[in-house]
């Protein structure tokens, strides 16, 4: 308490407190005070002081009893592209008895130094939003575009509220933290200008069509009809042989699940690069080779929820917890995503990827197989599948963003032999 009194009183403290809450209209007043006093006494300067300085002093005491007592909350999106625009909802609620008159809103992304790098504000909505008032007990709302420039989980700035009443005399500056922060996934895949892409996305689809082409229904039984029962297929030999109308039973087979790696360990190419950008979302260099194989990943992802693929991410890193449908298999974490729903928990378990090692990878690799049916695997990897272990698991699909491409078939970019090599059948039936 002593402390804190101390520096309450600390003259150094109120001084650079009032310098920065000066604005145009103080300034000018303190100019006007500094010169009247500078000329001989007498009507009407002695007048002309007085009215600068009780101005001056009354604006000052206003502008601290007025200042708001706010309380902030964001509406954003769960998560969003790096890279791209979205749209964030600022509202503000009056928590004090006097009104709050005269506010500019707007979020503050400088405030942190540590996130600058982080977060573009659009040029149209950069600049503060003008509030001229709000009722004790009522909200007020603002609308700002923003952009997240790098991936992961990022706390939102914080909202930046400047009190000028009374006539814009004096600034009085609150900064409000909502507590809120969004997931940012890797960033939208460039389609035209991504060659290997071609060959990855007909590979997908070629295990897309290999898996909903397999048998859907398999028979269990054959039962005699009863009115009201739904007619499937009739079996005619048990009925022309008992004399009773005979149906066959049949169940629908479990769905399909793909199981997906996205394998982080770099490759010998981009050894040196990892450890170059060890800290990149605090500076400017990004191991651009693994952004990279999360793009392609991230659409191969949608690609195969959009086929009607049940699919099942392997996540060797930590995943934001705000995804509501992780597995846990011993040290082995999952998030499962339907065929035909929004992939976008897939993506999110993307946002904090980070390289592993070999052992990591190669432990994730024979965790893999699920205990009972066919195991469909696919692997995303900037390494050549030569040098892994894929004894156990002959069905996986290996998927080498760095593959090469030749042009044949009338200039058809299709993958090298390499990029090819662990393609199950109906995967290279559906690229021939």
């Amino acid at each position: 308490m002593a402390l804190k009194a101390l520096r309450w009183c600390n003259p150094i403290s109120w001084w650079l407190a009032l310098r920065r809450s000066l604005t145009g209209g103080s300034v000018t007043l303190l100019l006007i005070g500094i010169v009247s006093l500078n000329i001989v006494w007498g009507y009407p300067f002695m007048g002309m002081f007085a009215s600068c300085f009780a101005m001056f002093v009354v604006g000052w005491l206003i502008n601290r009893v007025m200042s708001p007592r706010l309380k902030a909350t964001l509406d954003v999106p769960l998560a969003v592209r790096a890279g791209e625009d979205f749209l964030a909802r600022v509202s503000l609620i009056h928590q004090g008895r006097l009104p709050a008159l005269s506010l500019r809103v707007g979020l503050d992304p400088f405030y942190r130094k540590s996130r600058r790098g982080d977060l573009d504000l659009a040029e149209d909505a950069s600049a503060m939003q003008w509030v001229p008032e709000i009722v004790p007990g009522e909200s007020a709302t603002t609308n700002q575009s923003m952009t997240f420039l790098r991936r992961g989980v990022h706390v939102l700035p914080p909202v930046r509220v400047e009190s000028l009443f009374p006539f814009h005399l004096f600034r009085s500056t609150q900064w409000i933290d909502s507590g809120e922060s969004m997931v940012v996934t890797p960033r939208r895949l460039d389609w035209d200008n991504e060659l290997s892409w071609q060959v990855i996305h007909a590979s997908l689809r070629g295990l897309a069509v290999g898996l909903s082409q397999g048998d859907h229904q398999h028979y269990v039984g054959s039962r005699e009809y009863r009115t009201g029962m739904p007619v499937r297929r009739w079996d005619f030999a048990s009925w022309a042989r008992l004399g009773k109308p005979i149906l066959r039973e049949f169940n629908s087979a479990a769905k399909q699940t793909v199981t997906v790696f996205v394998d982080t360990t770099p490759s010998e190419a981009d050894a040196g690069a990892v450890s170059a950008s060890r800290w990149r979302r605090l500076s400017d260099d990004e191991d651009a080779s693994l952004e990279r194989l999360l793009s392609i990943a991230s659409a191969g992802l949608e690609t195969l929820v959009g086929a009607n693929v049940q699919v099942r991410l392997v996540v060797p890193w930590q995943a934001p917890s705000v995804i509501q449908s992780q597995e846990r298999n011993g040290d082995l974490r999952s998030v499962l995503c339907e065929g035909a729903s929004d992939p976008t928990p897939l993506l999110m378990a993307l946002a904090e990827a980070e390289p592993v090692d070999e052992a990591t990878a190669q432990n994730v690799l024979h965790a893999m197989p699920q205990a009972g049916g066919t195991f469909h695997g696919v692997v995303f990897s900037r390494r050549e599948s030569d040098g892994v272990d894929l004894s156990s698991l002959p069905d996986l699909m290996w998927l080498n963003i760095h593959a090469e491409l030749r042009e044949e078939f009338g200039g058809v970019p299709v993958a090298g032999s390499s990029q090819l090599s662990n393609l199950n059948p109906s995967s290279v039936e559906a690229l021939a």
